[in-house]
């Protein structure tokens, strides 16, 4: 009697054991804490957490120099593919414009999907390292002006440093422009620098500078980026802020609000 209740008391030990491994492996996932790119014209080098679903969106106003009115709702969906690498898709959202003195035109803005990799961590002068294309898709209606109807496609270089409670981005990009109704495309080089500093242990603040070259139809973009964000939690961070155009072809002035969220894990374990 004694051994057949030590042999049952042996495999419900077992089964116990069994039972626990999959939570024991769920305690293996490191918990998601978010890598907001938003609002920043630049985006930082680290990626998002492997096999973390990240979500960007907000609304932006801005008021154009020539009386143009426009609002969007851009978006940003990131997924870590791997421990360094991830994948994004993108987009203006629902875009509506109304240029100075005609009718006002809605419609969904373009689609861009591409590919981040940080192939390197703390290295010259301790600044992590990346590179990025992104393909954009002429999702946008050129009837109504809101897209040039054409494929561009872009690559980046990205630098990431954090200095205590500092942390800086800086990206240099170029851009090849499809020309509408012709073959070729045009280069538009672009280069931004952002910088931010954690107030506490939810409120930070950004300033940016960044500028966007000029090409046969379209003017030089300088401007500055000031925004607040705020980390209600590891997986939900909030912002807000405001965009100021120092160059007359960048909008005089444009609001955004917006925020990243941690949707989900779609893979589980720590290295990817």
């Amino acid at each position: 009697m004694h051994t057949q209740s030590r042999a049952l008391l042996r495999r419900a030990a077992a089964l116990i054991t069994l039972s626990m491994a999959p939570a024991a492996g769920a305690r293996a996932d490191d918990p998601i804490q978010v890598n907001p790119n938003r609002p920043t014209f630049a985006t930082p080098a680290l990626t998002t957490q492997f096999g973390v679903m990240e979500l960007e969106s907000g609304v932006e106003h801005s008021d154009g120099r020539d009386g143009e009115d426009r609002y969007w709702s851009p978006f940003l969906l990131k997924l870590g593919l791997r421990k360094r690498l991830e994948l994004r898709i993108g987009g203006n959202g629902l875009v509506r414009q109304a240029p100075a003195d005609t009718p006002a035109v809605i419609g969904f803005g373009d689609t861009t999907v591409g590919a981040q990799w940080c192939y390197l961590r703390h290295g010259l002068f301790g600044a992590d390292e990346a590179v990025q294309f992104t393909w954009k898709l002429p999702t946008a209606s050129a009837a109504k002006g809101l897209g040039s109807g054409e494929p561009d496609g872009t690559f980046m270089i990205l630098f990431s440093r954090d200095l205590g409670r500092f942390h800086a981005d800086a990206n240099a990009l170029v851009t090849w422009l499809g020309r509408p109704g012709t073959a070729g495309s045009d280069r538009q080089p672009a280069a931004t620098l952002s910088v931010s500093r954690t107030l506490n242990d939810r409120w930070s603040v950004t300033g940016e500078v960044y500028s966007i070259g000029a090409t046969p139809q379209n003017p030089l973009i300088v401007s500055n980026l000031w925004a607040v964000g705020y980390k209600r939690t590891a997986r939900l961070v909030l912002d807000g802020g405001v965009d100021v155009g120092v160059s007359h072809g960048a909008p005089k002035l444009s609001l955004f609000a917006g925020f990243t969220v941690g949707v989900c894990r779609f893979r589980h374990g720590a290295h990817g």
